[in-house]
């Protein structure tokens, strides 16, 4: 496939450049490509995990990729608490997520430990994560009734993993808010917060990218939104009977079995 058309490809990475620690059927090659022929691109995900657990990730599988080619919905919550939730202050802020989002916002925020605290946004992730305890879900229930914003690091209702389909950072960020009677944030695909931030930062026009991704919902829909063009890979979330639940405007523009068909 030629890139030269576009001013930047963005990758999505969970089911479609690897599944847990595995890389899937040619996006190690595609990868090597991309940084051989000097292309703009960046490496994205909904992933509860920071960019620099991404990049130790791929590098594991033999690729290398600089910070500035990674970004993820936890960094886009670590950003959104930092810019929006308490603009000149310093938040209060409950972690119902990840060690990643703990490492990126340690030393910047306040964390809030019970319940009888102020507490300004709770940052909420997949239930499987290390900080979403049934106690803690709890807490974090009791400090959203009382007035917390609820940050949902992304809307994906679920991920692909080895064991499956696993329950997404959405689906339990609608919980919570549901319990609590609020309306969540959301900061990852299909977002445009997600999208404008990473497009600021690699300096580029969103309807000048293409997006390669395995979701529908948050990859080809977020993208199109957009006005990016979209790849669809039929490795991770969405399957070929999918594609007849939605409108020919949300169609992808081209569907692959994986990667191998791009090189």
């Amino acid at each position: 496939m030629d890139f030269s058309p576009y001013q930047a490809v963005l990758l999505d990475l969970d089911g479609t450049v690897f599944r847990d620690e595995f890389a899937l059927p040619g996006a190690v090659e595609l990868l090597r490509r991309l940084r051989s022929e000097s292309r703009k691109f960046a490496c994205i995900s909904n992933s509860t995990s920071s960019p620099l657990r991404i990049i130790a990730q791929l590098a594991q599988m033999g690729v290398t990729v600089e910070l500035d080619q990674v970004y993820t919905a936890a960094a886009a919550a670590a950003d959104y608490v930092l810019q929006r939730i308490k603009p000149g202050g310093r938040p209060r802020v409950y972690n119902l997520a990840t060690e990643s989002i703990q490492e990126m916002l340690e030393g910047l925020v306040d964390w809030v430990q019970t319940d009888a605290e102020p507490c300004d946004a709770v940052v909420i992730g997949a239930p499987a994560n290390l900080y979403a305890t049934d106690e803690r879900q709890r807490m974090a229930a009791r400090l959203l009734r009382k007035g917390a914003a609820a940050v949902g690091i992304c809307a994906d209702r679920v991920y692909p993993s080895n064991r499956g389909l696993e329950l997404g950072s959405g689906a339990l960020t609608w919980m919570m808010s549901y319990a609590a009677g609020v309306e969540p944030v959301f900061c990852g695909k299909p977002q445009a917060i997600f999208f404008d931030e990473l497009c600021k930062r690699l300096g580029v026009g969103s309807d000048w990218c293409l997006i390669i991704g395995d979701n529908l919902e948050s990859d080809i829909l977020g993208g199109k939104s957009m006005g990016m063009r979209t790849i669809l890979t039929l490795t991770g979330v969405t399957r070929r009977i999918d594609l007849g639940k939605v409108p020919a405007q949300w169609q992808p523009d081209l569907v692959i079995e994986d990667l191998t068909e791009l090189l």
